[in-house]
């Protein structure tokens, strides 16, 4: 099972470089030339996991990161939270005043359609009582 700790990713790459530095020796001694070192399938083998290693110490890396730039921003926010509650009131006050031209804005948008369909008034109903009676 892989682990996710950083310490002991570290430690798999360093026990992956030297494995990889014995087997380079071991062909080197043999004879072997760099071409047909290259495509050794335990050199190939060894340079994958390294570079696997590489990229899950830096995920790691990241990780920690970003949960000290979330813990930063909580901090934050609880300052803020706790510091400013009269600045926080005036901001409301204002806040609804633009609700309320918005609601008119939207019976006035209405009423320009309204009057773009027939350009003429509407004429109004005639009443129950009015209507004659058959």
């Amino acid at each position: 099972m892989a682990s996710k700790s950083r310490d002991v990713r570290i430690e798999q790459r360093r026990i992956l470089e030297k494995k990889l530095e014995l087997r380079l020796q071991k062909l080197e001694k043999l004879g072997v030339t760099k071409e047909k070192i290259k495509s050794d399938p335990l050199v190939k083998n060894l340079k994958s996991q390294i570079r696997e290693t590489n990229t899950r110490i830096a995920a790691i890396d990241k990780n920690t990161l970003k949960i000290e730039e979330l813990k930063q921003a909580k901090i934050r926010k609880l300052e803020e939270k706790t510091a400013p509650k009269e600045v926080k009131a005036a901001p409301e006050k204002e806040a609804k005043p633009k609700k309320k031209a918005a609601a008119g804005d939207k019976e006035a948008k209405k009423k320009p359609a309204a009057a773009a369909e027939g350009d003429a008034p509407k004429k109004p109903r005639k009443k129950k009582e009015d209507a004659p009676a058959e």
